[in-house]
């Protein structure tokens, strides 16, 4: 795994490298002071992970991820900060997670875990049957499921839709234990097509909304806020 690491301090950048050290294994490190030259260096060669520090002088950490994100929605982006005033924008980023300094080895290990989780989660899929044809769909391609009276409309990437006979309970159980959330007796959705949640909808990346039910409203946002910030809500 190559990682870059970007912040204007450099025994900021040393304390990171150490606390990956503690966590994971077989990894490389390019350090960065400034979001430019890291922005210069992914267009090149893109890494598989980038640790961004907020504030920075010049170009922050926010202001890079937006730049960056106008050509890359897939590297996965940690911001590490002082403060938790930024929070709430960087999810408008795709942040993977938000880290408080000094970094807590338990968070970060968390953190890993569940990067390296949603990465072979990339790999696995859900067998159905379509039009008398049992064919598998990768997790990750799905967008979220619909019941419709006796059927299930699978919406996928690119919101192309494929629809089954069957029930939401069919393939709820193994959906909410690979990043899916029930969030309206209608819907499941993929918390990772997720872009924002604005009261009782789900604003996912393709531009379309998912509806969320009063009962389902805490269960959701709780299921949302664990699986982007790793904190309860």
């Amino acid at each position: 795994m190559r990682i870059a690491i970007c912040d204007d301090q450099k025994n900021e950048r040393q304390k990171m490298i150490e606390a990956l050290h503690l966590v994971i294994n077989h990894f490389s490190t390019d350090e960065f002071d400034n979001g430019s030259a890291l922005l210069k260096s992914h267009a090149k060669n893109p890494y598989d992970l980038i640790i961004l520090d907020i504030l920075m002088p010049g170009m922050n950490g926010m202001d890079t991820a937006a730049s960056l994100r106008k050509n890359d929605s897939k590297t996965p982006i940690i911001f590490m900060s002082t403060s938790a005033e930024f929070g709430v924008q960087s999810y408008r980023v795709l942040a993977f997670d938000y880290l408080l300094k000094p970094i807590d080895q338990e968070q970060l290990k968390g953190c890993m875990k569940r990067l390296f989780s949603q990465t072979e989660k990339k790999k696995q899929s859900l067998t159905i049957t379509y039009k008398g044809t049992r064919i598998d769909i990768l997790l990750s391609n799905i967008q979220y499921l619909e019941s419709n009276l006796r059927k299930v409309i699978f919406t996928l990437s690119e919101n192309t839709e494929i629809e089954v006979i069957g029930k939401l309970t069919d393939f709820e159980p193994y959906l909410l234990e690979h990043g899916f959330c029930r969030c309206h007796k209608s819907y499941l959705v993929n918390i990772e097509h997720i872009d924002r949640i604005n009261d009782d909808l789900f604003y996912l990346t393709s531009g379309k909304t998912v509806k969320i039910s009063r009962a389902y409203l805490q269960s959701a946002k709780k299921a949302y806020f664990e699986y982007i910030f790793s904190v309860k809500v």
